[in-house]
């Protein structure tokens, strides 16, 4: 039915054990899920061998030995079986939800790309997967875990070659996933917010892998060079930037404040079909936008020291 494929970290400490934890629930979902696992970080061989899916190593990397997204999805979307396909982070629990929800929008759409929010929860030792382990652990989301905000989105399930051109973003750090939302939405496909009814699990985590920490996915060169490939602010997608809405009843089209605000921001790099009196208006509006921003966010951050 479809190829999931992940990029993992090294298998050591926590890190392998939420992996493993991540891995093991993902070959639960179905008999027809067909699992990669992509690099040659310590440990992912074994990993893979271990849990009966694939590898594949030879993923580019960096200068800074950061695996590159333009090389990982051409290895994948080459080697998938399957004609969709479902990045998602090496850190991520998915419920059975997910299966469902897949199998609606399949129904419902042939050209699409799927994602959540996800929600946050500490786990910190290999977790038992039998009978009612899915419970179990809504069980602690409900009590202890807290949902994410439009910009912790972990998987995105997608119709094979929607992705196509992906720039050599670094894994892992500031705006890989923008730049997906964005082609999404410039090749025309549905983009469907699936928060309300997938729960995806975050492990939480240190970011003890990364050199300067959790502060260096964000500032890092590697994060400011991913900013440039992506294009800059103005590609900056969310999760909001979603043209539909998947509910327990099905799709339906996204109609609210954020469609409008983010409908008239995105119009800086997407066509708008309007008149062109429309079209020039809304061009004025962002530039007053941008330049207001421009000025106020030094001011904002002086205040905040």
């Amino acid at each position: 039915m479809m190829t999931l494929f992940t990029i993992p970290k090294a298998f050591e400490g926590h890190v392998g054990v939420i992996q493993r934890n991540a891995i093991e629930s993902w070959k639960l979902l179905r008999s027809d899920c067909e699992i990669i696992l992509l690099g040659d970080d310590p440990g992912v061989a074994q990993a893979a061998e271990e849990s009966g899916v694939r590898h594949i190593p030879n993923v580019n990397r960096n200068e800074f030995g950061t695996p590159l997204l333009d090389s990982a999805y051409l290895l994948a979307e080459q080697a998938a079986t399957y004609p969709r396909l479902c990045y998602i982070n090496a850190d991520i629990i998915m419920t059975s939800s997910f299966m469902r929800a897949a199998d609606t929008v399949i129904k419902q759409s042939d050209w699409f790309m799927m994602t959540a929010r996800r929600w946050n929860l500490d786990i910190t030792a290999n977790l038992d997967f039998k009978n009612g382990w899915e419970e179990g652990l809504l069980r602690d989301v409900s009590n202890h875990g807290h949902l994410g905000h439009h910009a912790e989105i972990d998987f995105w399930l997608y119709s094979k070659g929607l992705l196509q051109g992906i720039p050599p973003l670094a894994v892992g750090r500031m705006a890989f996933e923008c730049w997906c939302l964005y082609k999404a939405r410039s090749m025309k496909a549905d983009l469907i917010d699936a928060t309300g009814t997938v729960v995806s699990i975050h492990q939480n985590h240190d970011y003890s892998h990364h050199p300067q920490g959790k502060e260096g996915i964000g500032t890092s060169l590697e994060a400011q060079r991913n900013r440039e490939l992506v294009g800059g602010r103005r590609y900056f997608f969310i999760i909001r930037d979603r043209t539909h809405i998947l509910t327990e009843k099905g799709l339906k089209r996204a109609r609210d404040g954020w469609w409008l605000w983010r409908g008239l921001r995105t119009a800086q790099v997407l066509p708008v079909s309007a008149p062109f009196p429309v079209r020039m208006m809304m061009t004025v509006l962002n530039s007053v936008i941008n330049s207001s921003r421009d000025i106020l966010a030094p001011i904002a951050r002086r205040i905040a020291r």
